[in-house]
């Protein structure tokens, strides 16, 4: 029988069993970080895609909830009571016991401004289809210190999907347009005035002033006025409410986007309410562009190089422009 030492011995001499040299774990280590390195993109984009998907959906759950709002009243959604001192609700508001959110629109005080104490409980509570999963500041929906708290709520959720006013300007007056516009007012990138909010802002002795599906007015609109086509016409899209003071899904002041600031452009007027109209503006954390939700209720994803002008005469429900679509 042999001994263990001559075991030990013969696999010594025959270059048995060991362990990994240092060398050695230095390329499997190597290897093991470029598969990593390989996997980690694929992984991101499998995560935003199902994000993306998401936003989508809700997207088009507001699309429905708007068109049985307008089945059930004849008329679209007003965008805000804006410049009235009650709160009358925006858009996204009145839209709410379409989304199967009843029990909260009911708690809403329609007689008292969004700002009162009795509202604040409702204006509070979180609307997971209001939020874009993309953004991370999903995670935190209700808005700390809003400015202008008469209009708006002090706290408040979030509105991730602005309605379109298309390319009315922000401009009060008769001549101030967006510097993004390379052509004087009138024309395809600077209609309107202030918003759509007219009257003594304006060249308009009263009422609105928007060429879009919204106005930052008490109007309403009906689909009988899309005469440039429902599914050419931009209703609502994305935006970034982190960026804007005034952005608010219960914020009377300002719950929608104009199409005159071109895609993505990632102004944020945080703590000062400058140039809010840039700060709203539509805008995403998906790549390349944002999803937007046509007067069709059908989603497109627009990218942020479309045609500048293609973009503002799709925000336009009436303009009768020979290239608004996305054929």
């Amino acid at each position: 029988m042999k001994s263990t030492s001559d075991v030990r011995s013969k696999l010594s001499s025959r270059g048995g069993p060991h362990g990994f040299t240092l060398v050695e774990l230095l390329v499997v280590i190597a290897i093991i970080g470029v598969l990593v390195a390989l996997l980690l993109p694929a992984v991101q984009a499998a995560r935003e895609a199902a994000r993306r998907v998401t936003c989508v959906n809700h997207l088009k759950q507001i699309g429905l909830a708007i068109h049985n709002y307008h089945d059930a009243t004849g008329k679209l959604p007003a965008s805000t009571g804006y410049p009235k001192t009650s709160n009358t609700g925006t858009w996204a508001t009145l839209i709410l016991p379409y989304l199967e959110q009843q029990t909260l629109f009911d708690a809403f005080d329609f007689s008292r401004p969004v700002s009162s104490q009795s509202n604040r409980p409702a204006v509070t509570t979180v609307i997971p289809v209001y939020i874009c999963p993309s953004d991370p500041d999903g995670s935190t929906p209700i808005l700390e210190k809003r400015l202008d708290t008469y209009w708006n709520p002090e706290r408040g959720m979030g509105l991730w999907y602005t309605g379109s006013i298309g390319p009315t300007t922000a401009g009060i007056g008769t001549t101030w347009c967006t510097p993004f516009c390379p052509e004087a007012k009138p024309s395809y990138c600077c209609q309107g005035c202030h918003f759509g909010a007219g009257g003594r802002f304006c060249d308009l002795p009263t009422g609105d002033a928007s060429v879009g599906m919204f106005s930052r007015y008490p109007t309403d609109y009906d689909f009988s006025q899309v005469t440039d086509g429902l599914s050419n016409t931009l209703m609502v899209g994305e935006t970034l409410p982190g960026h804007c003071a005034f952005n608010g899904a219960h914020a009377l002041n300002f719950p929608v986007s104009t199409t005159a600031i071109p895609i993505n452009l990632m102004y944020d007027d945080m703590g000062t309410g400058g140039g809010f109209d840039q700060a709203s503006a539509f805008k995403s954390l998906h790549p390349g562009g944002a999803n937007f939700l046509l007067c069709d209720a059908s989603v497109q994803f627009l990218t942020d190089v479309i045609d500048y002008r293609l973009y503002n005469e799709m925000g336009t429900r009436a303009g009768d422009e020979p290239t608004a679509s996305l054929e």
